[in-house]
């Protein structure tokens, strides 16, 4: 009788470490974030290689709920700021959430 009580209590012991509701779980290795991935349209104002960053005058970006404006944004690879002048119209790339995206791709528009 004992060891039924023992073992009862550490199953209850170990029912009640659990969360009480499923939104409280780790992601058990899943990835949970909003990351996005979409393109725009802008012109380049600056070039940082050493920061490995761009500024672009850019259009509104629908899926990240952006009006045009001017910011800086890091490149996932620095040779995509080989060959690029400021004053460039370009078509780029970018994938990340509303926070941080980063240029994943740059083609001139000419």
């Amino acid at each position: 009788m004992y060891r039924i009580l023992q073992a009862l209590l550490i199953t209850l012991g170990a029912i009640s470490a659990l969360p009480a509701n499923a939104d409280d779980m780790p992601s058990m290795g899943m990835s949970m974030s909003s990351e996005k991935m979409g393109n725009g349209v802008g012109v380049i104002k600056a070039i940082d290689p050493k920061q490995g960053t761009i500024t672009l005058d850019h259009q509104p970006i629908k899926e990240l709920n952006w009006p045009a404006m001017t910011m800086a944004f890091k490149v996932a690879d620095p040779k995509l700021l080989a060959g690029r002048t400021v004053g460039e119209k370009v078509n780029f790339g970018w994938k990340g959430d509303d926070k941080s995206p980063v240029v994943t791709s740059i083609q001139s528009t000419k």
